[in-house]
C-alpha cells in the first residue's frame, strides 16, 4: 500500500509541474504585449535569469533571484520554475572576536 502510495505522489507531483508550468506559459502570453522577456521562450529567459548569477557566490549575489521575484509576476514565475538559480546557499558565520 505505501509503495501504491509514493507513486501516486510522484504522478500527482508531474501533474503539479505540469499545471505550474501551463499557468507559467498562460500568464507569459498574457503578459507578452507588456513584457518584452514574455515573448522569449521559458528556457531562453531562464537562461537570462540565471546569468545574473556571479559565477562564484559572492556577498550580495544571493539577493539576484530574490529580486527577479519582485520585478513582475511574470518574472516570479519564471525565477521560481528555473533551478539553477535556487542550487546554491551561502551561509556567512560571523567571525569570533
Amino acid at each position: 500500500r505505501i509503495q501504491a502510495l509514493s507513486v501516486d505522489i510522484e504522478r500527482q507531483k508531474q501533474v503539479l509541474k505540469k499545471l505550474e508550468t501551463d499557468e507559467i506559459l498562460a500568464l507569459r502570453q498574457l503578459n507578452a504585449v507588456l513584457d518584452p522577456l514574455a515573448r522569449l521562450p521559458l528556457e531562453i529567459s531562464s537562461e537570462i535569469f540565471f546569468q545574473c548569477l556571479p559565477p562564484i557566490p559572492e556577498p550580495g549575489a544571493t539577493r539576484v533571484p530574490l529580486l527577479l521575484l519582485n520585478v513582475c509576476n511574470s518574472w516570479s514565475c519564471i525565477a521560481i520554475s528555473t533551478p539553477a538559480l535556487w542550487a546554491s546557499i551561502r551561509v556567512q558565520f560571523p567571525r569570533p572576536g
